[in-house]
């Protein structure tokens, strides 16, 4: 029998651990009420502090309490390259952009068991040792990774199936033309993956392994923000369902201070997506929740400057 299933991507902007530990927390409860109000059986986080107490203290101190409360029972935090000094010279001083170590984790919560011994972490792969690319040995100190926060395949049994989630927050493709160049050399990595294909020192996916991509990917294939001809080969690719693929989840601001009120001239993107693979999954609706004109509409501001998407699927 079909097995209906909700998947969840919500970068959360910049989730410490100082937030997670006050329950009064203003922005860690909007998203905390809107992540209840969907309720996703599994759920990927973008910038949750890369602590091991974090996803606990997540659901512990906001989505167990008050209204339609939620329990997670199943969750895991990667370690994060993010603010990690490598002692070579910039641009190459830092594995990953951030004020500290761990800043920008990623985290999943899950209603259905992970094979927890399984799970893996490919953050450490070399730049350089990628067999395409703009970073080649000559260019990058030995060792440098091509992940600047990290990149997880998490098995999760749903049903009777194995389904591999793939979770990644590749870099933000500005400030320098090597971000913008290690962002599209992450996507085509994500590619090689899922794809089956061979990759130095990484184990990519056997052909029709069931997976669910989740991340905020910084890059929109229409706006010109980011590597755009490298998330259009992706978003083309045959082996992938990508729903919703023209609306916008990121709106500059947001944050615990914002008012909720709208502003002109704000950077709209579409950067977060949930990418299906095909044979297995049957897409019944996608939402992106950004309920401009609604009393949501201030909880989705609070919460972050992404909005909070997911997909309702039947995995057969």
């Amino acid at each position: 029998m079909p097995v209906t299933v909700r998947f969840g991507q919500f970068n959360i902007r910049d989730l410490t651990m100082e937030k997670l530990s006050d329950p009064e927390d203003p922005q860690a409860l909007a998203a905390a009420k809107i992540i209840k109000k969907f309720a996703p059986d599994v759920l990927s986080i973008n910038e949750m502090e890369s602590h091991p107490e974090a996803p606990r203290a997540f659901i512990e101190n906001f989505l167990k309490k008050g209204e339609d409360p939620a329990d997670y029972p199943f969750y895991h935090i990667a370690d994060t390259n993010s603010g990690q000094p490598t002692g070579f010279p910039p641009p190459f001083d830092y594995k990953g952009f951030g004020r500290f170590k761990g800043q920008y984790g990623i985290a999943c919560l899950s209603r259905h068991r992970m094979d927890s011994g399984a799970i893996k972490n490919y953050k450490d792969v070399p730049w350089g040792q990628m067999p395409f690319g703009y970073c080649m040995e000559a260019a990058c100190p030995e060792g440098f990774p091509l992940w600047s926060t990290a990149f997880l395949d998490i098995p999760i049994r749903i049903g009777e199936t194995g389904v591999h989630f793939i979770l990644l927050h590749p870099t933000v493709p500005l400030r320098n033309y090597m971000n913008l160049r290690r962002n599209a050399d992450q996507l085509r990595f994500l590619e090689r993956y899922i794809g089956g294909q061979s990759i130095p020192g990484v184990q990519s996916l056997p052909a029709g392994t069931p997976f669910v991509v989740m991340g905020d990917l910084n890059t929109d294939p229409r706006e010109g923000v980011g590597t755009c001809e490298v998330i259009k080969d992706l978003l083309e690719n045959e082996d992938l369902i990508r729903p919703g693929a023209d609306e916008k989840t990121f709106l500059e601001g947001g944050g615990s201070d914002w008012p909720g009120e709208d502003r002109p001239g704000l950077l709209s993107a579409r950067l977060d997506y949930l990418l299906l693979s095909r044979g297995r999954f049957i897409l019944k609706d996608f939402h992106i929740f950004s309920p401009r004109g609604t009393p949501w509409w201030p909880v989705a501001r609070r919460a972050s400057d992404h909005f909070f998407i997911y997909a309702d699927c039947e995995l057969a």
